[in-house]
């Protein structure tokens, strides 16, 4: 493992050990503005979070994140669906009985 993953796993489990409040979001809305961009984290349709932060780290935590779950997908030989993929197989077609 390179001192920058030791360093990640480290900086993660601390964080566990120090913050006060864990916060887990299945959706979220993103918005971008003349200086920052916003992200409000959703559970379950209901905003828990919101985050502000520059072009740049927002640009930083997009590559950041898609680099994580290539990885994965890389390494287990399966792609990951996005929301927006669940989204089409879960809308009931018009001839369908089926519900979600």
């Amino acid at each position: 493992m390179s001192d920058d993953a030791e360093d990640r796993q480290l900086r993660v489990r601390d964080a566990y050990k120090t913050t006060e409040q864990s916060i887990y979001f299945n959706g979220f809305v993103n918005a971008i503005g003349i200086g920052d961009v916003t992200i409000v984290l959703e559970r379950n349709g209901k905003a828990v979070a919101v985050l502000n932060t520059s072009y740049t780290v927002a640009k930083t935590l997009a590559e950041k994140l898609g680099g994580l779950i290539k990885n994965l997908e890389e390494a287990s030989g399966k792609e990951i669906m996005t929301t927006d993929n669940v989204g089409v197989f879960l809308t009931p077609k018009k001839d369908s009985k089926t519900v979600f």
